[in-house]
This record gives C-alpha cells, structure tokens and sequence, in this order.
C-alpha cells in the first residue's frame, strides 16, 4: 500500500488558494494538483505491506505530546527551481516546528521499519500545486512570478494523517487511513 504521513490544511486554506490558483489553470500548460489533495507531506513512507500498518499507527501515537500551532503560507517555489521547474509549489514559512514533528514521525518510522521503502530526504514545508510534464517557455516562467499569493490565510496545525495514495491517471487520489490529534502534555 502507498502511504505518507501530512499535515491536512483546512477548508479555509484551501478555498483561499483556489481562488488565487483557479485563473492560471487554464493559463499554464502544467498538471495542476485537486484542492482537496493539497497537504503537507511529513514523510512519503512508499509501499508498505497493510501488516506494517498496525506497529507504525501504535507508534505514531507517541508523537502528538505538543501543542498544535499555526503556519504562515509563503510565496510560489519549485523544485528544482523556477529556471526549470518540474514541480510548483507554495512554500510555507516553518520556525521549525514543523521540522520538529517530521523529525519525531521520521524516528516513529524508522523505529517500525528501519530498512523500509521510505523517504530520506530532508523535509521542506511546502503544498504541491502542479507537475510540469514539459519545459516551460520564459514568458511562461516570467509570468508564473507574478503569481500573487501574498495574503492566505494560515495553516492551523492540528494534527496529521496516515495517507493512502491510489495512483490514477487522472491524478492520484487520497484516503487517510488513520489520524492523529496534536494536544499538549496532560491533555
């Protein structure tokens, strides 16, 4: 089963971001991403066997002993970078606490399955808004710039999921499979 662990943004969060990202859709020749996928990705786990599932869940259990908190979006980004993007993004602006639960999930993870499939790459807070499958032409890249996201509102960070994603080609779809509530110590 293909699984990650994210942070899920809100109705309010996404709403706002459609907006601003509705009138590129048809403006930019790239595979834009659904609203109701849009997360912040902890750690993408890979393919793991549904038996791994129970240890990894009793596990992640001890990781929602902080206090949820707020997350300030930030401006458009891309990987590699905005010269030859195959991804668009929005970043978001982390003082480190969501390093933080990434950091304790990632332990959770490798507790469970220290040689499993999953990603080792350092996290970076972002939203994913679209793949480019092809090179985009400079006036392409110059106008994506200007792509006004100043102003979203914030990312309350409440908790996280345990993510199911079915690869489709019309995208993949999403299904959380289990979740879990950020409270502070002794709640």
């Amino acid at each position: 089963m293909r699984v990650f662990l994210a942070v899920h943004p809100g109705e309010e969060f996404r709403t706002a971001l459609s907006a601003r990202i509705d009138p590129w859709r048809g403006r930019v020749p790239v595979r834009w991403t659904r609203p109701a996928g849009w997360h912040l990705t902890l750690q993408f786990l890979g393919e793991w066997p549904p038996e791994r599932l129970d240890a990894l869940q009793e596990g992640l259990d001890s990781t929602t002993d902080r206090a949820p908190w707020d997350m300030r979006p930030g401006g458009l980004g891309a990987f590699p970078g905005l010269a030859r993007p195959r991804v668009l993004f929005l970043q978001m602006a982390d003082d480190g606490q969501l390093a933080d639960l990434a950091a304790r999930v990632r332990r959770t993870v490798d507790a469970t399955w220290s040689d499993g499939p999953q990603d080792v790459k350092p996290m970076r807070p972002h939203v994913t808004l679209a793949r480019v499958k092809a090179p985009l032409e400079r006036s392409m890249l110059n106008s994506l710039r200007d792509m006004e996201l100043s102003g979203l509102p914030e990312v309350a960070v409440t908790g996280f999921a345990l993510v199911a994603s079915e690869l489709r080609p019309d995208g993949p779809r999403y299904r959380d499979l289990a979740y879990w509530r950020l409270r502070k110590k002794g709640e």
